[in-house]
């Protein structure tokens, strides 16, 4: 199988970039989610919160940040090996300046696969087969938080593995049908139609491409690991916050189940970003635990605050170190 490295995309640049973040699919689900944060702000006692935080631990707190490293070490390599496997040739230095500027991107509306568009800025590798990797990542995430839920549940809330256990089923199997849908190569006249459909023709015929090569269970069952690692790096990271925050009633288990309901959270309110869902998730989570509302807020919104600080260490990094690489992702391929 030849590897592939260019092919013919043309990704918006410059003014057209720019007008597309500042429309109302772009900047409602940011209010959305700044709305929310701030309502979990009000929703916990200010003044306790504020001294809670006041007394934070910084030595649990660093070997939080240390998780939440190697958490994205995890990640990355997922990104690596998935763009092996699809038959990508692109220079390991430009796969790791995607992720890394992903990383940050990915709590915007659909920032995760502004890994995608660097990856083409500096290589030229097709976006829509690139993309492939990027989505089996974002949805195996939810699978595998969703089993760990299933698995170890939240103290009283009995319901939780009854809706799981119907839930997940149904949700695979409506994955294997669009996955069907896509790979047919008939599709009904009244989606072939329409306008969107036919601009983005030659990318699906690329995106079933890519589809195709991962559609091996030895490649899916390796990157299902992947996520398995680092969704119990997040989880062992959220219960290192909460003992910096002096919170020692949480047991390991109970903050990875804590973690993995706001995952699945995140998943199923629309709003296109899981900032805001996900600690909205968490606190609830946590109260049912047995945390207070101050606590458990405190844990959420620092434990957001220390991944975002990470993912931004990471893109500064790496945009210092490949100066080079990131002054050719900011110039719109000719």
């Amino acid at each position: 199988m030849p590897p592939i490295v260019r092919e013919p995309a043309a990704p918006r640049h410059g003014r057209r970039i720019l007008r597309r973040l500042v429309r109302p699919r772009i900047i409602l689900p940011g209010v959305v989610s700044l709305a929310i944060i701030g309502g979990l702000l009000a929703f916990a006692n200010v003044r306790k919160l504020a001294d809670l935080i006041a007394g934070v631990q910084p030595g649990y707190l660093a070997v939080a940040a240390l998780f939440m490293l190697t958490y994205n070490g995890v990640r990355s390599a997922q990104w690596f090996y998935l763009l092996d496997k699809l038959g990508v040739a692109a220079p390991r230095r430009d796969e790791a300046l995607a992720y890394a500027g992903g990383a940050l991107a990915k709590y915007l509306p659909g920032g995760s696969y502004f890994q995608n568009y660097l990856l083409y800025e500096t290589t030229g590798v097709d976006p829509a087969l690139s993309s492939v990797a990027t989505t089996l990542i974002v949805l195996t995430e939810p699978v595998v938080a969703l089993l760990y839920l299933f698995a170890l549940g939240i103290d009283d809330w009995v319901w939780l593995r009854g809706l799981i256990g119907i839930g997940l089923p149904l949700a695979l199997l409506f994955a294997a049908g669009v996955y069907v849908f896509i790979e047919s190569a008939r599709q009904p006249r009244w989606l072939t139609t329409r306008r969107l459909y036919q601009v983005l023709a030659d990318e699906l015929v690329r995106f079933r491409d890519g589809l195709a090569r991962m559609a091996h269970p030895g490649i899916l069952f390796t990157q299902a690991l992947f996520s398995v690692v680092f969704v119990t790096l997040e989880g062992v990271a959220l219960y290192m916050v909460a003992l910096a925050l002096r919170i020692d009633r949480l047991s390991v288990t109970a903050a990875l189940a804590a973690y993995c309901f706001s995952v699945a959270v995140a998943l199923v309110v629309p709003i296109f970003t899981d900032l805001g869902t996900l600690e909205a998730g968490g606190v609830a989570a946590l109260i049912a635990m047995g945390v207070s509302r101050h606590g458990a807020v405190g844990i959420m919104v620092l434990d957001r605050a220390l991944i975002i600080a990470v993912a931004m260490v990471l893109a500064a990094t790496f945009g210092l170190v490949w100066r080079d690489l990131l002054g050719a992702a900011l110039q719109p391929r000719s």
